[in-house]
């Protein structure tokens, strides 16, 4: 029997071109996470996004520099509040969406 886990997805988004200090707002994001132990995650490129100003941001066939990224995790409830505090206190740039989920480790 596979012994499900109570914790939350949370999702980073920006497009690749966001910078934090120089460098790509998803690596500050990542960065943060590493700093507190988290280690498993997601990184995906998407064709096309908008934001709430309704900007669409895309990759384009000469510029692939405003492609919409994201950067997921699946993480215990503490510590998915622990991750966003920190990315909000570092005060990188990005969209974040948390959601519950429950998880497992099958054939673990």
């Amino acid at each position: 029997m596979t012994a499900w886990q109570q914790g939350f997805e949370v999702i980073f988004m920006a497009p690749e071109s966001r910078r934090h200090h120089g460098r790509s707002a998803l690596e500050a994001v990542i960065d943060e996470a590493h700093g507190l132990g988290i280690t498993r995650l997601t990184r995906r490129a998407g064709e096309m996004s908008a934001g709430e100003d309704g900007h669409r941001h895309s990759a384009h066939f000469f510029e692939l520099a405003d492609r919409p990224e994201e950067v997921m995790f699946v993480l215990e409830p503490g510590m998915a509040d622990r991750l966003v505090e920190a990315v909000a206190a570092a005060g990188i740039p990005v969209f974040c969406l948390r959601r519950p989920v429950e998880f497992a480790h099958p054939g673990h």
